[in-house]
């Protein structure tokens, strides 16, 4: 069975004001579906559990984050177009900072929710660098991704406390955590650099020093062993 976006947006706002008016530990999905007058089979179809919900959220501001950020700011430094991206979902997530706030209070109570909210963040993380056109692979990838979700989540609490219509103080935090992060990367990567050539170094040095003994070892065999024409070894009959 097809979704039907009329049912979903049905069920995802009555989930809206669930979680808002009386919590997440409230959410049922059957009394989602009954309060939204839609057969309990149909809201099955839409949201299996009630971390679907939670689910649809992100991608929402995901996808109005993608249609928000600004394309012809891929000429620009990496560090502004990483602020430009966050900043766009910042701006999506004021349309739903009421249920925002209602779920992030929620974490501290369950668990769960909390670490499903992480493995979003996860794939969020990937997402802010695929946009701003930084490649996630490899291991420097995987730091990169680390390090905009750590700029992300301390720029998010300032976000949950900055009532600003500009989210001027949202704004200000961010720019300052991706400069301390750019720095820190940068200090990395020399320190990396370094070790790679003192890695090349003594790779070179033991490479030297083999080719050195193995010279000494033939210069050993030629000059110190008995000469045939000393007569201490026969030769070989012809």
């Amino acid at each position: 069975m097809d979704y039907n976006p009329e049912i979903r947006q049905q069920l995802f706002e009555q989930f809206s004001q669930t979680v808002i008016a009386d919590g997440w530990r409230e959410v049922s999905c059957s009394a989602i579906a009954e309060k939204a007058g839609v057969d309990m089979k149909l809201a099955f179809v839409e949201y299996q559990d009630r971390y679907a919900y939670v689910t649809e959220l992100v991608r929402r501001i995901d996808r109005a984050m993608i249609d928000a950020y600004d394309r012809e700011m891929g000429e620009e430094a990496a560090r502004d177009r990483l602020f430009d991206v966050i900043m766009a979902r910042f701006e999506t997530m004021q349309g739903y900072r009421a249920l925002i706030l209602a779920l992030h209070k929620s974490t501290r109570r369950d668990p769960l929710l909390s670490l499903h909210l992480l493995s979003l963040s996860r794939l969020t993380g990937e997402w802010f660098l695929d946009i701003s056109q930084i490649s996630p692979a490899g291991l420097s990838g995987f730091a990169r991704s680390k390090g905009v979700l750590l700029a992300y989540a301390r720029a998010f609490a300032t976000w949950m406390d900055d009532d600003s219509e500009d989210l001027a103080k949202t704004m200000a935090m961010l720019d300052k955590t991706l400069k301390a992060g750019e720095k820190a990367y940068q200090q990395a990567g020399k320190v990396v650099g370094g070790l790679s050539k003192m890695a090349d170094r003594c790779r070179s040095s033991r490479k030297s020093s083999k080719k050195a003994d193995g010279s000494e070892m033939n210069e050993t065999s030629v000059t110190d062993g008995p000469s045939v024409d000393d007569g201490s070894i026969s030769p070989m009959p012809s």
